[in-house]
């Protein structure tokens, strides 16, 4: 007890020894030392909402083309923006869409978009007309072709075959749809189709693009060759970025070159007009896959 009364004793007579002004200066050291605490943990947060802000850019742009698990977004300055693990379905060719861009994964250039990531795709303006075009153009291909085996549809035949055309190299529409509004994979499928017609319209009405092209003084006893070329250039393309569709597009055209007899001499004669893929084209032509 007396060991307890002498502690207590220590403790009072030391706090008596102390000045009051001394008091003072200790308050005032903590005060400055909470101040500064307090400035400190301010700027810290401060700076780090700047930091995220300026890392934080948004992607406004529209869709011009999708696959199956990604979407392709091209801004105002014509960037292509690649991001994957999208539902293409949601998101119809031709719309607005706004994103935040959370990683740039790959970084593209001319040839290749840029693939980043994103938790969400917003649609600002849905070009709902868009969302059966690929179904649509396809189907009606399909029909077309099917027309050959009725001697009496050869004039639909005739008028169709100008609005394929049309579609595929004069800005033309079918259904209301033009060629932008299809994916690359459709776009393909569409292609193929076109040569299939062209081939029958030379077997079946020998002379008709001849007569066609003198009377509507557009081109088309060439279209063979612009559709191949067309086929080549978007796989060449593709390849850049869709390494699954690249290569069922180049085992498509193994398919196409031997249907429609298509030799290497008809590829680089397409070559000299002044495109320069003779590599990319030659791994095309020859089934060259990844």
């Amino acid at each position: 007890m007396n060991k307890i009364k002498r502690i207590f004793k220590n403790i009072v007579d030391f706090f008596k020894d102390i000045r009051i002004s001394t008091i003072y200066k200790l308050v005032g050291v903590f005060l400055l030392i909470a101040i500064l605490f307090w400035i400190y943990t301010t700027w810290k947060k401060n700076n780090t909402f700047k930091e995220n802000n300026q890392n934080t850019i948004t992607l406004n742009g529209k869709v011009t083309n999708k696959s199956e698990d990604y979407i392709i977004i091209e801004d105002s300055a014509n960037n292509e923006y690649l991001i994957p693990n999208t539902n293409e379905e949601d998101y119809p060719i031709g719309s607005d869409v706004s994103t935040i861009i959370k990683d740039v994964v790959e970084q593209g250039s001319d040839k290749m978009p840029t693939t980043i990531t994103s938790d969400n795709v917003r649609i600002t303006n849905e070009k709902t007309e868009n969302r059966n075009a690929d179904s649509e153009i396809v189907a009606y291909l399909n029909e077309i072709e099917s027309y050959f085996n009725d001697t009496s549809l050869q004039e639909e035949v005739k008028m169709r075959f100008i609005t394929i055309v049309d579609f595929l190299f004069y800005n033309g529409t079918i259904k209301g749809y033009t060629l932008n509004d299809m994916s690359s994979k459709a776009k393909l499928q569409v292609l193929k189709i076109a040569l299939s017609i062209d081939n029958k319209i030379e077997n079946y009405l020998p002379g008709y693009k001849e007569t066609i092209s003198t009377t509507t003084g557009k081109a088309y006893t060439g279209i063979k060759n612009k559709i191949i070329e067309t086929y080549l250039s978007t796989t060449t393309k593709i390849c850049n970025y869709d390494k699954t569709l690249c290569n069922d597009a180049i085992k498509d055209f193994q398919d196409i070159k031997n249907a429609f007899s298509i030799t290497w001499n008809v590829i680089k004669d397409l070559l000299s007009s002044g495109t320069d893929q003779l590599k990319t084209w030659y791994e095309i032509y020859s089934g060259k896959t990844s």
